[in-house]
């Protein structure tokens, strides 16, 4: 099963092209090993339309900010993409296309990437005047992973904070602490919070929790995410409150 919030498929429609062929792009998740056979991992493109398509490939290092937003860079000395990262296909048609890990053979701490795949347009040769030769359709971005010989996660809830919005809502500011080096996703997470007074609350589920449940925390990361405060215990901005979470691995 595909882990979920690994996964960002992106389709981009451009107002110039008027019809627009499909592909498929797998897997959607892959794991390196820094050296020997399982540094390479093999991709499947399927043409199943009756058109040529131009594909391109490209791997960025994925990173986070501190509040847990995708940041990408991409990667130009890492990976290389066999036999090409740029390929016509021809229509009802499948290519294997292999990428390999050539970086640091020494890797304590996870690293992560994304390998994305674009469609672009493609004139086939024909003279083209309103729009370049190529530009972006559908597009694919597979999560990548290059992990260390012996992996641990390990996040905790730092703190708890109850604060107020911009917009004067009563919000609670969660900050997550990812001490492995590997990532985790918070799946199935309880969020259960005290207060000093001994009031508990316990949150569970993508509605009580929104940007919270199923969140990827990369390696060695620390993120603050912010939910609305929920009923059952006093919002007080200068109280003291404790958390604790569950999850399932």
């Amino acid at each position: 099963m595909v882990r979920k919030n690994l996964l960002f498929v992106f389709l981009i429609l451009l107002v110039a092209v008027s019809a627009v062929s499909a592909y498929q792009f797998s897997p959607l998740e892959q794991v390196f090993q820094p050296t020997g056979a399982e540094s390479q991992k093999n991709y499947t493109i399927v043409n199943d339309s009756d058109d040529q398509i131009a594909i391109e490939l490209a791997v960025y290092i994925r990173d986070q900010d501190a509040e847990g937003n995708e940041i990408r860079k991409k990667s130009t000395s890492e990976f290389r993409i066999l036999p090409t990262d740029k390929i016509i296909m021809q229509p009802q048609s499948t290519q294997i296309i292999t990428v390999k890990y050539v970086g640091s053979q020494t890797v304590t701490v996870e690293k992560s990437y994304r390998l994305v795949a674009s469609q672009l347009t493609y004139s086939q040769g024909k003279n083209q005047t309103s729009q370049s030769m190529f530009n972006f359709l559908y597009v694919y971005a597979t999560s990548l992973y290059v992990v260390p010989s012996e992996s641990r996660a390990d996040v905790r809830l730092a703190t708890v904070k109850a604060v107020t919005g911009e917009d004067g809502k009563q919000l609670m500011e969660l900050s997550f602490q990812n001490r492995g080096n590997v990532h985790q996703i918070l799946r199935e997470l309880n969020l259960t919070v005290k207060d000093q007074k001994g009031n508990t609350v316990t949150l569970t589920g993508a509605e009580q929790l929104p940007g919270v449940d199923s969140m990827n925390i990369l390696a060695r990361k620390n993120l603050k995410k912010t939910i609305p405060w929920p009923e059952g215990i006093p919002f007080d901005a200068a109280g003291t409150y404790t958390g604790t979470i569950e999850y399932t691995n």
